[in-house]
């Protein structure tokens, strides 16, 4: 695949799980690969065989067998940095395959509250040992609420390592208000695994991880009601990387990811589960904007992307609203409304000399005054058409439904003689049977669905949002010139954490 003109910014999402590798304005990150590096279990014995000293991404999937996995990143935080360079030079020289670095800027996305410290030394990682020509570094909740539209909203972003709550008002994360959770895709593979660990079945190996999360991303989903016992005996069918199979229980689907909804059950009682975490995060910001945050709700990360998340979430969510009192409806601006009415003024239409006729067809000399086709006997004269008040033209006489005296002109409005309004449609009684099978019931179970506080905006693909959000926002110009080069870095690394709403 061709690379984009010098100058298109280079996305790098670098998750607990997952790489994303892509460049702005593209609709999908170009490679995906897992965030795994491996070294060889054994010795090489094989004369004239090549080994690599370490092996990244698909490599590593494809040869788990006989390779120990290590993950650079747990729960954010980069915890093997000879691995993370190894990732680094994997993105640059062995899947985008750049030659030159200096001609393109890199857009970063990071996890919120990254230390200042690890962030500047990324900055000059990038600067000193790769040389790329101007970096931007940004939190990955508000990429999250861009890939959807908005720039107000509160971001509910699930990874493998981490939980987000996070609220935005107008492209500013409200920091105290944050929650992190450290509840997340891991927390779902452990419960999976203790879960299998009953029915008799241990999975032990260096890759054990990686056939938790294969199982789980293919076959977990949420319960509506947990509580409902699975049918007896109903089993399935999972597959292993040797070529054998496991049977087990079906109820172990839903209830792997119930821990993000009951933390309790891998023993972490001091944890907020989701919906607790968001009713925190609200109360810690000021009521005005509980209205807009609550109806646009967005969903971001693989670890949210189980069947059934959304109604399960706002099943969960809506018995714990009343906690929070009253919310306050937002106060929309008034537009400006023209007061003046709108005048209908006559139209004089220029005189024709000669027209054809509207019957025959004939072209007809009307210099004259003609108002009869000399061939045919038609008329010529065309129709007026008058605009009043009412609808209606005069229908003749007519009696008084009240004094029943004859009136002339049954087209107005009061009767001249006892001067009480005059009716010409009788007033139409809808019988009580009819009434009862009305549709205003349904009618108004509708707008009490319509105005509903919880609203979700749901990206297309959840494990990509960031990145969408992040090619969204590097194809704009004006983002564009938020980029900082390693000059500017140097001068004032400050100019990394600029506010990025200065530009919405």
């Amino acid at each position: 695949m061709a690379l984009p003109l010098p100058g298109t910014p280079i996305i790098i999402d670098i998750g607990s799980a997952y790489v994303k590798i892509g460049f702005s304005g593209e609709p999908g990150p170009r490679f995906v690969f897992p965030c795994i590096t491996g070294t060889e279990k054994y010795k090489s014995v094989m004369v004239d065989v090549s080994a690599r000293s370490i092996y990244v991404g698909n490599d590593v999937s494809r040869m788990r067998g006989v390779l120990k996995i290590k993950h650079p990143v747990n729960r954010g935080e980069i915890m093997d940095w000879e691995s993370y360079y190894e990732i680094l030079n994997y993105i640059f020289y062995s899947l985008l395959r750049i030659e030159n670095l200096s001609n393109y800027p890199v857009f970063y996305c990071e996890t919120p509250f990254m230390h200042r410290d690890t962030k500047e030394y990324i900055a000059r990682l990038f600067f000193e040992t790769h040389q790329v020509k101007s970096l931007i570094m940004m939190p990955t909740p508000l990429l999250s609420l861009f890939s959807v539209g908005l720039t107000t909203g509160l971001v509910i972003e699930s990874g493998d390592g981490l939980t987000w709550v996070v609220p935005i008002v107008n492209g500013q994360m409200i920091q105290h208000a944050v929650q992190k959770l450290p509840l997340a895709g891991v927390d779902v593979n452990q419960n999976l695994k203790s879960l299998l660990m009953r029915e008799g079945v241990s999975i032990s190996s260096s890759a054990a991880d990686e056939i938790l999360q294969e199982i789980k991303e293919k076959n977990c989903y949420f319960a509506l009601d947990p509580n409902t016992a699975p049918k007896a005996g109903e089993m399935f069918s999972v597959p292993m990387p040797d070529g054998s199979t496991i049977n087990v229980p079906t109820y172990i689907l839903y209830q792997a990811p119930e821990v993000l909804f009951n933390p309790a059950m891998l023993g972490y009682g001091n944890i907020m589960n989701i919906t607790q975490a968001v009713i925190a995060s609200i109360r810690a910001i000021d009521n005005n904007y509980w209205h807009d945050l609550l109806s646009h709700i967005v969903f971001s990360g693989g670890n949210l992307s189980y069947s059934g998340f959304q109604e399960r979430f706002e099943s969960e969510l809506d018995p714990l609203l009343p906690q929070l009192g009253k919310i306050p409806k937002p106060i929309a601006p008034l537009t400006a409304v023209k007061s003046e009415l709108i005048k209908l003024q006559a139209v004089e239409i220029t005189k024709k000399n000669e027209d054809n006729c509207p019957h025959c067809g004939t072209l007809v000399n009307l210099s004259d005054g003609k108002e009869l086709c000399p061939s045919c006997g038609g008329v010529l004269v065309l129709p007026k058409i008058k605009i009043g008040a009412s609808g209606t033209e005069s229908k003749g006489t007519g009696k008084c439904p009240h004094c029943m005296k004859d009136i002339e002109d049954i087209s107005s409005l009061f009767c001249p003689y006892c001067g009480k309004s005059i009716e010409a449609l009788e007033t139409v009684k809808i019988p009580e049977e009819v009434a009862r099978k009305s549709p205003a019931q349904e009618f108004s179970e509708f707008m009490e669905a319509a105005n509903k506080i919880i609203k979700f905006f749901v990206p297309d693909n959840l494990q990509y949002a960031i990145f969408t959000g992040a090619a969204i926002l590097g194809s704009l110009p004006s983002f564009q010139q938020m980029f900082i080069t390693y000059e500017q870095f140097q001068t004032n690394s400050d100019l990394l954490y600029r506010d990025i709403s200065e530009i919405l």
